[in-house]
């Protein structure tokens, strides 16, 4: 276990896909919870209301959090590498100080906004004080999930991103047991109104980061007590205090307007998508449909791919933090480049699967009341899905590589143009028309910090571009064969659910065969994971 363990901690690569990993056993959850979770909500206003609240919760809560967790796994990775026991131990304790501050804070202003935003964010008066219930009740959240995440912050500082990955599948497994068995007792055994049951769910979210902390708590005390042992044998003087908060703020304040900036797309689609919509004269019923492919169906199905972005930013921060407290520029490069090539490669194959199947998995998975309307939201919102994978971790790269300055230039000029081209593109164009500006915003900070971190650490990313090609043509001959597939019948929408399901998944996995076997053949998986396939002929 304890080598198992030493080898998730020297590679950057078995890192992201373990740290991914739990993101993604915690999305899949997520995923599929939402099928009996839907038919128990019973309408696309209530996944509107449900899924738009959350956009808001996840938009503070990268403002209150977002910076300082990355702030802390810096910190601890640095002064472990240096063996500074003392002051990794000091990080622990300010750290967990400040976000229990900022999260009550954070808590204040969700509960403020609460009034203010319910009328925006529904399209009916009657939807109005539900949508101002659910953002208070989101609020207590706000505050808790901080605490949690310092916990997080330390553990991945450790590089422990077994037990970081272990932490985001226990919280979501505690949140939809909560949620389903509450909302269900709610519903049918004591008959009360549908409303309850979304109660219940934005509820469970802070039941669950209770269960959270606990958890993590016992596992970071026994880590906290190996680093405190070999603290007592150090002679290495600690950090005054003072000074560690002031590097502290200077490293999270950067991340913090990063994720503001960055995670901009959660409350440009939740609040300036409503106005666009609005100007295209769609009926109420299709409003509502569209709200929430975008911010449930959409959100949730876009988490599977999208878990590469915080996975492999968990471990980009310490192994690229390490590298970098002892001038390590080779160990930097091959970093870079071998986290780029994983997410390119994994976030396009899944981003595209969903893009193929977006009809029956709307079908199988969802309750709506506009097949097609939703699945072509979907097809459209996977392409903001994958430019939200991979646009990210070029971000957190940039800033593990104290590149902060043009990053945040970047991302500022991004978003306001993300901000200025919205509405009027969704007046035009529709929904796809906010997908457009957002395609034009990412492509914009994509290419020119990708560029820069090639400037600056003289790293060619001529490799990645042969992933991505080659990788497409694997999509390619996956996009035929689902096709073919199609038209024997397999992934029939018209067809009963249960079946559908079915000849989905046997499509599904046929046409991922054909992927595999094109992308082995051009030797991408093998460029990738470092393994050589064996010559049967060769081995006789």
């Amino acid at each position: 276990m304890s080598e198992q363990s030493s080898k998730v901690k020297k590679s950057i690569v078995v890192s992201g896909l373990v740290g991914s990993g739990g993101f993604f056993v915690a999305k899949l959850i997520g995923l599929f919870y939402a099928i009996p979770f839907s038919y128990i909500l019973g309408s696309d206003a209530y996944n509107a209301y449900y899924g738009s609240a959350y956009q808001i919760y996840s938009y503070l809560l990268n403002i209150f959090t977002a910076g300082f967790p990355f702030a802390i796994a810096t910190l601890v990775a640095k002064y472990m590498e240096l063996k500074n026991y003392k002051t990794v131990l000091q990080v622990k304790r300010v750290s967990l100080l400040f976000l229990t501050l900022t999260g009550f804070l954070g808590m204040a202003v969700m509960m403020g906004l609460a009034g203010v935003l319910s009328p925006v964010l529904t399209d009916s008066q009657q939807g109005v004080p539900i949508m101002t219930t659910v953002l208070c009740i989101l609020g207590i959240a706000v505050f808790l999930v901080p605490i949690l995440s310092a916990y997080r912050g330390f553990i991945q500082g450790c590089k422990e991103m077994q037990e970081y990955a272990y932490s985001q599948a226990f919280e979501q497994l505690f949140r939809v047991g909560f949620l389903l068995s509450v909302s269900c007792l709610a519903v049918y055994v004591l008959g009360m109104d549908r409303v309850w049951a979304l109660y219940a769910a934005v509820l469970s979210t802070s039941i669950a980061a209770i269960a959270g902390i606990v958890q993590i708590y016992g596992f970071s005390k026994k880590t906290e007590q190996a680093i405190a042992k070999d603290a007592k044998h150090s002679s290495v003087k600690p950090i005054p205090s003072k000074e560690l908060f002031k590097e502290f703020l200077l490293l999270s304040v950067p991340y913090m307007v990063s994720a503001v900036l960055g995670y901009s797309d959660s409350i440009f689609n939740t609040t300036l998508l409503p106005l666009g919509l609005k100007g295209f004269n769609y009926s109420s019923e299709q409003f509502n449909t569209i709200m929430s492919a975008f911010n449930y169906s959409g959100l949730k199905l876009n988490s599977i791919p999208m878990i590469l972005a915080p996975g492999f930013t968990a471990a980009i921060i310490p192994h690229i933090s390490a590298a970098l407290a002892v001038d390590d520029k080779k160990t930097i490069r091959k970093n870079v480049k071998e986290c780029m090539n994983i997410v390119m490669f994994i976030g396009m194959f899944l981003s595209f699967a969903i893009l193929l199947y977006a009809k029956p998995l709307i079908r199988c998975l969802f309750l709506t009341q506009d097949l097609d309307l939703s699945a072509s939201v979907i097809r459209w919102v996977t392409i903001e899905g994958f430019l939200g994978t991979i646009v990210p971790v070029v971000a957190s790269l940039m800033m593990a590589l104290r590149l902060q300055k043009s990053l945040l230039k970047r991302l500022f000029v991004g978003t306001i143009l993300k901000g200025v081209l919205i509405v009027p593109f969704t007046w035009v164009l529709g929904f796809r028309g906010t997908i457009i500006a957002t395609i034009v915003s990412y492509l914009y900070m994509f290419f020119l910090n990708l560029n820069e971190i090639g400037r600056r650490y003289k790293i060619n990313f001529m490799p990645t571009a042969q992933v991505f090609v080659k990788t497409a043509a694997g999509l390619a001959a996956m996009t035929v064969s689902c096709g073919l597939f199609s038209m024997l019948g397999l992934g029939n929408t018209d067809a009963g659910r249960i079946m559908c399901f079915m000849t989905t998944v046997v499509n599904g996995l046929l046409s991922t065969i054909v992927f595999a076997a094109v992308v082995l053949y051009l030797q991408v998986p093998q460029y990738l994971f470092h393994f050589k396939l064996q010559n049967p002929k060769r081995k006789a």
